[in-house]
């Protein structure tokens, strides 16, 4: 989860939480393109953890916040074009002029953005909130996003990081597929998706994921890296008395374990 980038050799101004500075954000990309790890957009995320599709065996999906052009265009577009990476926004709608639209498009037009609902006003989402305000929210910028971008977005990323069990309903019956929240919980697997209390009570796991945070820097990629290989080697050692289960009692063979297992990234 990125927000604003600051541009080489200015500090971080006080007070502000969220964003990295560009050496920060070079060495992310650095220790990314270095371990092996690539983009996947949320419309491959939701395939993968709906339908166990196949994805790079190290998956990152990199989603900016807000309303941040300038930072796309000077920062994620041409760590995407080095890499062949995607960048995936979570855009909000309200305010938005001509002008930015027209930025928005050409920015779009080099294939590398992924663009998800991040709000109609950007308000964050409480027991309070009224009910006419969520759906807004999360029913409006639908048809915009189709208008300017030629796509309904699969992903709805909370405002703040915050949702309630009314608004995950609203959002399913709007179809998104995934939501993402401001916890960081950790890495994902099919089977495994992290959740605190706050996302345990909404029952939704697809609509309440984790997300790290960009000023934890490399350390989730680590810790992704190091859950991985426990899996793997977990994967490895149950293959027999899973592909003896199989035999038995489904009737077939399981494919060969270098089949399946897929081979270590750098």
């Amino acid at each position: 989860m990125f927000h604003g980038i600051r541009a080489a050799g200015k500090e971080l101004l006080e007070g502000d939480d969220t964003s990295i500075t560009e050496e920060q954000f070079q060495d992310f990309v650095w220790f990314a393109k270095q371990n092996g790890f690539q983009t996947i957009t949320a419309a491959q995320l939701s395939d993968f953890l709906h339908n166990n599709a196949q994805i790079p065996p190290r998956s990152m999906i990199l989603i900016v916040d807000d309303r941040r052009t300038g930072t796309v265009e000077n920062y994620f577009i041409p760590a995407a074009q080095a890499n062949d990476w995607t960048v995936t926004l979570g855009w909000l709608i309200g305010n938005t002029d001509a002008a930015l639209w027209t930025w928005m498009e050409r920015l779009n037009a080099t294939g590398r953005l992924d663009i998800q609902s991040h709000g109609y006003n950007h308000a964050y989402i409480t027991e309070q909130t009224a009910e006419d305000v969520i759906r807004q929210e999360i029913h409006d910028p639908i048809s915009i996003l189709e208008e300017h971008f030629g796509h309904r977005p699969a992903a709805f990323i909370w405002p703040g990081g915050n949702f309630t069990s009314l608004a995950v309903s609203i959002a399913r019956e709007n179809g998104y597929q995934l939501g993402f929240t401001a916890f960081s919980r950790g890495p994902l697997m099919f089977n495994w998706i992290p959740q605190g209390e706050p996302e345990r009570q909404v029952a939704d796991p697809l609509m309440t994921l984790p997300r790290s945070w960009s000023t934890d820097q490399t350390l989730p990629l680590d810790v992704a890296m190091q859950i991985s290989a426990a899996a793997q080697a977990e994967a490895i050692q149950q293959y027999p008395q899973e592909a003896g289960y199989y035999r038995m009692y489904c009737g077939g063979e399981l494919p060969p374990l270098n089949e399946i297992i897929s081979p270590a990234s750098p």
